[in-house]
């Protein structure tokens, strides 16, 4: 069980990258001392880890609402992996968060950054949303509900506990050991969207 659960949580956090994303959290939250910017970081992780929930409980029916097999969502999954990994590496440019100056000066000036854009889509991506529901649907793994609610609580603590360390974070490592760690969570995160792809194309043709 333990290794069912590792199995589950480390792929989740990878895919999360909050060592990635704390030059951007600490760019947001600049402006607050620290109690508020621990309080942001809580009610981002609670928040992302509310929805990856939603998508645990919900999976089949979002699937058979679109009438999506899991071999499509497996290979799409592992597209979407690898675009994240291709920017872990620096290789492409990230999404622009914010469609406009007046928009992104409104999310720096309020504290509902932490739902828009940490919660989602930095923390609960179309990553870790794709990982969520193709755990919930693959019969091969029968993974308990309990398991995955787990393996998604473990993730957002372990994302929660280096954004709440943020300041530390930063000064222990720079900015190139903080490059270094996001390179080497891209390189894991290249293969497990290659794993992915593979497993869609055996289910396909199968």
């Amino acid at each position: 069980m333990s290794q069912h659960f590792w199995g589950l949580l480390v792929p989740l956090w990878v895919i999360m990258d909050p060592v990635g994303n704390l030059p951007l959290f600490l760019a947001m939250t600049e402006g607050l001392n620290r109690a508020a910017q621990v309080r942001v970081a809580a009610l981002a992780c609670l928040t992302a880890g509310g929805i990856l929930l939603l998508f645990g409980l919900a999976g089949d029916a979002v699937l058979a609402l679109f009438g999506i097999g899991l071999p499509a969502f497996r290979l799409a999954g592992g597209f979407i992996f690898f675009i994240y990994a291709l920017q872990m590496f620096q290789l492409i440019p990230p999404p622009n968060l914010k469609s406009s100056p007046a928009e992104e000066a409104e999310s720096l000036a309020k504290t509902h950054i932490a739902l828009v854009p940490l919660a989602t889509p930095l923390i609960a991506g179309p990553g870790a949303i794709t990982l969520v529901l193709v755990w919930q649907q693959d019969p091969t793994r029968q993974i308990p509900l309990g398991l995955l609610a787990a393996a998604i609580l473990g993730a957002c603590l372990g994302v929660f506990a280096v954004l709440a360390a943020a300041p530390w974070i930063r000064r222990a490592l720079g900015v190139g050991g903080i490059g270094v760690i996001t390179r080497l969570s891209g390189l894991l995160l290249a293969v497990i969207a290659m794993q992915f792809v593979i497993d869609g194309l055996a289910q396909v043709l199968r």
